[in-house]
C-alpha cells in the first residue's frame, strides 16, 4: 500500500513515467527473490499463493538467500545510478530505500534483537544463507485464517502461557544464536 501511494504521488508531482515505473518495481517486484528462493532453494513446487504465503508466515523456511534485499545490492544501484543518470534505476533505488525498512519494521518485530543485520547479503552469507540463524521460527503461531486476512496480518508470535522468551545473541561468525531470555526485573 505505501509503495502504491508512493508512486501516485511521484507521479503526480512529476509526471515522470519512467521514475514511477522503476519506484514500482524496487517497492513492488523486490519480492519476487522469495518466489526464487522458494523454487531454487527450497525446492517447492507447490505455486498457489495460499500455500505460498503460509510456508513463509509459519516459519517454514530453510534459506534465506534473497538476492535483491540487501544494502549492498542497494549501494551499487545507487552508484550505478549517480554514474549513468537514469530515472527508472533512481525510482528503483527510490523503492528499494522504501520497501527495506519496511520489511525491518514489520519483520522485525518478530525477532529479538530486530533485523537490521538481516538485510547484507554479507550477514546472510556468512550464516550460511540458513533462516534458522535469524530467527525462531518455533516463536510463530500457525495460520488458521483465509489467504487475505493471512496476507494483510503478516506472520503472528504465539501466545501460549508458559512458551519461554527467546533472545539471541550475535555470534563471531555473524549469525544469531538463540537462548531462554533471561527473566525480566518485573519477573522476579
Amino acid at each position: 500500500m505505501t509503495t502504491a501511494v508512493a508512486c501516485a504521488a511521484v507521479y503526480l508531482g512529476t509526471g515522470n513515467v519512467a521514475l514511477t515505473a522503476g519506484l514500482a518495481a524496487g517497492g513492488f517486484l523486490i519480492d519476487l527473490d522469495h518466489v526464487f528462493d522458494y523454487l531454487m532453494f527450497e525446492k517447492q513446487r507447490d505455486l498457489r499463493p495460499s500455500t505460498f504465503l503460509r510456508y513463509y508466515l509459519e516459519g517454514r523456511v530453510e534459506r534465506v538467500v534473497l538476492p535483491l534485499h540487501s544494502y549492498e545490492l542497494l549501494a551499487l544501484l545507487t552508484l550505478l545510478a549517480w554514474i549513468f543518470h537514469r530515472d527508472w534505476l533512481w525510482g528503483y533505488v527510490l523503492g528499494t530505500a522504501l520497501h527495506l525498512p519496511l520489511d525491518i519494521l514489520w519483520n522485525g518485530r518478530l525477532v529479538p534483537g530486530g533485523l537490521v543485520h538481516f538485510y547484507s547479503f554479507t550477514v546472510r552469507a556468512r550464516a550460511g544463507f540458513r533462516a534458522d540463524r535469524f530467527a525462531d521460527r518455533s516463536r510463530l503461531a500457525t495460520l488458521e485464517e483465509n489467504f487475505w486476512v493471512s496476507f494483510f496480518r503478516g506472520a503472528r508470535l504465539k501466545h501460549a502461557a508458559g512458551t519461554p522468551r527467546m533472545a539471541s545473541r550475535l555470534t563471531d561468525s555473524g549469525s544469531r544464536q538463540w537462548a531462554p531470555a533471561p527473566p525480566s526485573p518485573d519477573q522476579g
